[in-house]
């Protein structure tokens, strides 16, 4: 196919001529050989029950905890090993939340977070804002929690190692809708900038599908 559009774009002046039948079909071409890779490997997932969708690419697992109400996505990039990243969202979509400003919930999350790994306070890269995603209204921070305070077995635990000095960096968005429904979205980031980057997308394409 590549050989085929280089003999069609070859010439000093095959655009020029009055052939535009074959201009349009090589242009066409040029369009379906580079574009049409770019959504082959991104799936929607839905879930009524949790009251959300979302895109993610086929190469990210996803488990549904029914007793915890919680979604986590995963790159399938082999165990933490510094090439990796996880997405944790919890709370059903379809409750409205009771914090009237969203950065008190991630204010009450940040405590958790303190006195969940027993830290004397927690670093605090981002202080929580609020942006929009359409009309949906999200409050985001970003954290560090060193490794050393995590079990070793720990689950989001990203870089690959635990050690005194290496941090594991944490965004945190509260999204919520018009409605007040409303989830609470971490993201667990490793070394990988692309797999980073698949991670913000997924965040970015979630919405609510809460019946009226």
């Amino acid at each position: 196919m590549m050989g085929y559009l280089a003999r069609l774009f070859s010439g000093p002046s095959w655009c020029c001529s009055c052939h535009q039948t074959r201009c349009l079909l090589a242009m066409l071409a040029v369009i379906v050989v580079c574009g049409c890779d770019a959504k082959t490997n991104v799936q929607l997932y839905e879930n009524p029950e949790f009251g959300i969708s979302l895109e993610k690419p086929e190469s990210w697992s996803h488990n549904f905890y029914e007793r915890s109400g919680s979604i986590v996505l995963e790159a399938k990039s082999g165990p933490r090993n510094g090439n990796s990243a996880r997405i944790e969202i919890f709370g059903y979509a379809c409750v409205p939340q009771q914090f009237d400003d969203p950065r008190e919930e991630l204010e009450a999350n940040i405590e958790r977070i303190g006195i969940l790994y027993n830290l004397d306070s927690v670093s605090v890269t981002q202080e929580p804002e609020v942006r929009s995603i359409e009309d949906y209204e999200v409050a985001e921070a970003t954290i560090m929690v060193p490794t050393i305070s995590l079990p070793e077995d720990s689950v989001i635990n990203q870089l690959g190692n635990r050690k005194s000095g290496v941090f594991q960096i944490i965004d945190m968005l509260a999204i919520r809708d018009p409605s007040r429904n409303s989830v609470m979205v971490y993201v667990y980031r490793g070394n990988s900038e692309e797999l980073n980057a698949e991670a913000d997308a997924i965040v970015e394409s979630i919405r609510f599908i809460c019946a009226a």
